[in-house]
């Protein structure tokens, strides 16, 4: 499958039921599902309309949207889905953590973060690419095993008070958290890089058809092995961010947010088949998913009630998923 073809730049995407929306079907369905959210929860509670709201919904899309891409790069190239990023996101967490500590400054958290995270996304990439097993499975297991050591390793870990980390996570700019603009400067940034670099469009190839990328001459060895270890080096980065704003936290702090990253990834049009998808529309998805728990809350929903939406939701993006891949639309 050449680049062109396998990405979504001027393909007409068909919108469920028969609609014919364009290109931006599925941004339009994304922006009219999040504002008819809004309006309705405003409706009910004139109050859900404030600046808290907003930085609800910011916090929320910072962590999210970040994890959001690394899932995105894994499942464009093929990869399906990385199950462990969980057991990474804490993992990392705590080396964010015992660096602030050590009275580290932001940059080198954050480095050591990522690096981490990297290490982690490698230790997958060797397992599926030299063993050939299936991707889902093996993340799935490497999660578990990375959560269960980790509730032996640590009970509770917590950014020290007064660290760099600490006051990153507590700043605002423009009227919205510091950790809001480094995932809206990368999102933007992955959606421009990857159908322009020669790595980007590789992995576009792999994941459209792996045959044709062979046959083109592209290592899907490396390609695989590089887009695990990248897609781990942004669970690092997301690590900071949580570290940052959640405050005490466990082995066990991030076991609800893969149904949000997913159902993300999945109504961005990032098909888990992989080849199709566009990374900037990751802040429609990730923003329409972050607000919907605070909305529920203004409608006095309980957090177990949230879980069933949420999975409802992942239920829905799966179908999309599939709907698209049998129409071959984005």
């Amino acid at each position: 499958m050449s680049t062109s073809s396998a990405t979504t730049t001027g393909s007409t995407a068909r919108a469920p039921f028969g609609l014919n929306l364009g290109k931006w079907g599925t941004a339009l369905l994304l922006a009219a599902a999040w504002i008819g959210l809004i309006i309705a929860t405003a409706l009910y509670r004139p109050d859900f309309i404030s600046h808290q709201t907003l930085l609800a919904v910011s916090f929320t899309m910072a962590v999210v949207g970040v994890l959001a891409i690394g899932q995105g790069l894994v499942a464009m190239s093929g990869g399906f889905i990385d199950l462990s990023q969980p057991a990474n996101l804490i993992a990392a967490s705590l080396v964010t953590v015992r660096l602030a500590e050590a009275g580290m400054p932001l940059p080198v958290l954050i480095v050591g973060a990522v690096l981490s995270g990297m290490a982690w996304g490698a230790m997958n990439a060797a397992i599926i690419v030299f063993a050939k097993l299936n991707p889902v499975i093996v993340t799935l297991a490497t999660n578990f095993i990375g959560l269960a050591a980790l509730f032996l390793v640590f009970q509770l870990a917590e950014v020290p008070i007064g660290s760099d980390v600490y006051y990153f996570g507590r700043a605002s700019f423009l009227g919205l958290p510091a950790i809001f603009w480094p995932m809206l400067g990368l999102v933007l940034l992955i959606g421009f890089l990857v159908p322009r670099t020669r790595y980007g469009r590789r992995m576009i190839a792999v994941g459209g058809s792996r045959d044709a990328a062979r046959a083109r001459g592209i290592s899907l060895l490396r390609t695989r092995f590089l887009t695990f270890a990248i897609s781990g080096g942004f669970v690092g980065f997301a690590a900071v961010l949580f570290a940052a704003t959640a405050g005490p936290f466990n082995a066990g702090s991030a076991n609800t947010i893969q149904l949000n990253i997913i159902a993300g990834v999945i109504l961005a049009g990032i098909s888990l088949s992989g080849g199709r998808g566009q990374f900037w529309m990751l802040l429609l998805s990730v923003g329409f998913l972050s607000t919907i728990p605070t909305a529920l809350v203004f409608f006095g929903l309980s957090s177990d009630t949230q879980s069933i939406f949420q999975g409802f939701i992942l239920v829905i993006a799966v179908a999309i998923d599939g709907w698209r891949a049998r129409r071959g639309t984005p």
